[in-house]
């Protein structure tokens, strides 16, 4: 009987504890997103008989994780740790990258999926910024990207088209949902400039 009245009383200061000092066990949900961009328009009635292979995604360290990046000041940058990619973001862009490719009819095939084409382009992709650049009220959603396209002749790799990307897009919040939505209009602009570019660029 004393053992079950001291129980009783120990959740009592508990309980008493937690409301004087309002200490609270409630933390905020994780939420996660994927960069998704709008349907590319495509450029060909048909698409070019191209095939390709994104070779590499190099990501700066700075954004590699899935947690998103705010540029607070100058030279103060924070993660979000309950706000964040679903997949890591290189693979999230890479996806989004090649569906613009295919869309677009620049290229007919993706030779990692269709492994029995003959590759004709190799692609590189180097993603440097991706954060959320919070340091004003006017808040924006930052991208940036390098392309480098190759041919592949008789084993030996050239170069034949290289360019970067980059959007600075305008946000309406400081919050997780509006820097999505920046990024991804962001990155849909980026694709049609790219995707214009390499209509005139590749043979």
């Amino acid at each position: 009987m004393k053992v079950i009245i001291r129980f009783f009383l120990l959740v009592g200061i508990v309980f008493s504890l937690t409301h004087c000092f309002g200490v609270s066990k409630t933390f905020p949900e994780k939420r996660f997103y994927l960069i998704e961009t709008s349907e590319t328009k495509p450029m060909f009635v048909v698409p070019k008989p191209r095939t390709f292979v994104v070779r590499k995604v190099f990501i700066s360290p700075k954004f590699e994780g899935k947690e998103f990046v705010y540029r607070k000041e100058n030279a103060v940058y924070e993660s979000d740790f309950y706000n964040g990619f679903f997949i890591p973001p290189a693979h999230n862009f890479k996806e989004e990258f090649v569906r613009s490719l295919l869309q677009s009819g620049n290229f007919e095939w993706d030779a990692s999926v269709h492994t029995r084409v003959t590759v004709t382009h190799f692609i590189e992709l180097n993603l440097t910024q991706l954060y959320g650049d919070f340091r004003t009220k006017e808040p924006k959603a930052v991208i940036e990207f390098e392309v480098v396209v190759y041919e592949d002749k008789d084993f030996i790799s050239s170069p034949v088209f290289r360019k970067t990307y980059k959007q600075i897009q305008p946000i309406d919040k400081k919050e997780p949902e509006a820097l999505v939505l920046g990024w991804n209009l962001g990155l849909t602009k980026s694709f049609e400039e790219l995707n214009s570019d390499l209509s005139k660029q590749l043979k």
